[in-house]
């Protein structure tokens, strides 16, 4: 009876072994799978990036699809690619792209660049898209908008940043454009904060929406208007919160515009 007892405690304790195997096997694969599946992305910029949390908003768009986008920022208020790449007050962003794998590396310029110091936008943006590239990270530019009082800034911009995409090879996000059209079809629309420079909830919901498209390749038609986060305290707290019709106006103008300039890119 005790050999028979020995027996079968062995015979049981290689099947535990096996099934643990099994599991850790499993568990290695799928953590793989998210991993291989998720996408790390840099935002570097200044308000125009860190106001109404925009890189969360973006995370919290792809996970709404059940998708992984794990954003950080490096951003100071006012800063410049020259800035950041000079390490200015502190900034660290060289040294944040250089530590870390990142898929992607977003690139947003002060909003008078173009207009005050196109030399250096030229400049700056072309070693940080080359430094970036040199990390085996893609580099985006993100495009921003006119100021609400003087929107003939925007050719400008675009043509900044147009420039730079199509002297560098990098990637453009053509943000600053969808405000334009989003200004002209709907002037109701609140996209603004009270300075007339920085972005309104609703405008940093388009801004994540035409980032979100060009970080993805997928359609933002049907994304949540309501996106909620988590804080340390495991409270839920709103990220962003517009109205259906609001929200429905955007996606359908941002899939719109962006379908147009993915062909427009793919012809050129």
């Amino acid at each position: 009876m005790k050999l028979y007892i020995g027996k079968f405690r062995g015979v049981f304790f290689a099947f535990q072994v096996s099934v643990f195997l099994l599991f850790l096997s499993l568990f290695s694969h799928a953590s793989t799978a998210q991993q291989s599946d998720s996408l790390r992305v840099l935002f570097i910029g200044n308000s125009y990036t860190y106001y109404w949390n925009l890189p969360q908003v973006v995370s919290k768009m792809a996970e709404s699809r059940g998708e992984v986008v794990l954003s950080k920022k490096s951003t100071l208020g006012g800063s410049s690619l020259k800035q950041h790449w000079n390490s200015y007050r502190g900034l660290k962003s060289r040294k944040m792209v250089e530590d870390s794998s990142w898929d992607i590396v977003i690139l947003q310029n002060h909003s008078r660049s173009t207009l005050d110091s196109l030399a250096d936008f030229m400049n700056y943006g072309t070693k940080w898209i080359d430094w970036i590239n040199k990390m085996n990270a893609a580099p985006i530019l993100y495009m921003t908008w006119a100021r609400e009082f003087n929107p003939m800034m925007q050719d400008a911009i675009a043509n900044g940043y147009d420039s730079l995409a199509g002297q560098s090879g990098a990637k453009l996000s053509p943000v600053g454009l969808v405000w334009k059209q989003a200004r002209t079809l709907r002037p109701d629309l609140d996209l603004f904060d009270s300075d007339g420079s920085h972005p309104s909830p609703i405008g940093t919901y388009l801004t994540a929406c035409v980032l979100y498209r060009t970080i993805t390749g997928n359609s933002v038609k049907g994304l949540p208007v309501r996106l909620t986060d988590i804080d340390k305290g495991g409270e839920s707290f709103f990220l962003m919160a517009l109205s259906a019709e609001d929200g429905e106006f955007i996606q359908d103008l941002v899939d719109a515009m962006m379908e147009e300039w993915e062909k427009q890119v793919d012809e050129n």
